[in-house]
Order: structure tokens, then C-alpha cells, then sequence
């Protein structure tokens, strides 16, 4: 089973009032949003991974799976994207509370990368 190369990391998780992200593990940057009362949005991007762990050029990547929820341990919703040219995704809708959100590359086997670093926002 191949798998992908390192980490996906989250190159941003940004809304209005962005601050950064004050664990130090990345240089991701968080941010409130209240877009209607309760609800609010996050933008993510990310950056494509070209290779696999072995080196070898990455040639069999089909999209993304977005992994999220109120519960850094325990992300309980995704999103799919099958769009390997897509690396920003905005979530929408999200309550009032902090968010945690992580991703993993996809291939057209279906096998995943390991999970990305797990970042945080903040709706107010």
C-alpha cells in the first residue's frame, strides 16, 4: 500500500481578526468570523504533496478528504473533494464554538495520506 508523502499541512484556516495559531506545531493562522449570529465560515488551503513516502513521484492523486468537527480528537465530518487542482475549500455554517479541522490526500486507489496537522478556529 503506498502511501503519501508526510503531512498535508493547512497553509492557512483564515477569516476576519486573524491571529497566529498559538500552539507553535505550524504556521497556521486562526481567526473569528460570526458571518449570521451563531454561524460562521472557514477558509482552508493547503498545499498538494508531489511525492510519496518512498520518493517516487506522486502520479495517482484524485482529490482531498476535509476532516472536521468540535473535538480536535474526534473530527466527525468530512467533505470530499475530487479535484486535485482545488487547495483552498471554504466550510460554511459552522455554530458558534472553536472548530478543529484537519486533511489527507486521496488517491484514485482510495488510499489515504496520514492526517495533517489538526488546526483550530474560533466562532464567536
Amino acid at each position: 500500500m503506498v502511501k503519501l508523502a508526510g503531512v498535508l499541512a493547512l497553509a492557512a484556516c483564515v477569516l476576519v481578526g486573524c491571529h497566529q495559531d498559538p500552539t507553535g506545531l505550524s504556521t497556521v493562522s486562526a481567526g473569528t468570523s460570526a458571518t449570521n449570529k451563531g454561524s460562521g465560515t472557514a477558509m482552508l488551503s493547503w498545499q498538494a504533496p508531489t511525492t510519496n513516502t518512498d520518493g517516487a513521484a506522486l502520479t495517482d492523486l484524485a482529490g482531498y478528504r476535509i476532516y472536521y468537527g468540535m473535538n480536535a480528537d474526534d473530527l466527525t465530518q468530512t467533505v470530499q473533494l475530487t479535484s486535485v487542482g482545488l487547495q483552498t475549500y471554504v466550510i460554511e455554517d459552522l455554530g458558534s464554538g472553536t472548530w478543529y479541522f484537519a486533511i489527507k490526500a486521496v488517491t484514485r486507489t482510495s488510499v489515504e495520506s496520514a492526517l495533517s496537522d489538526v488546526v483550530s478556529k474560533t466562532i464567536g
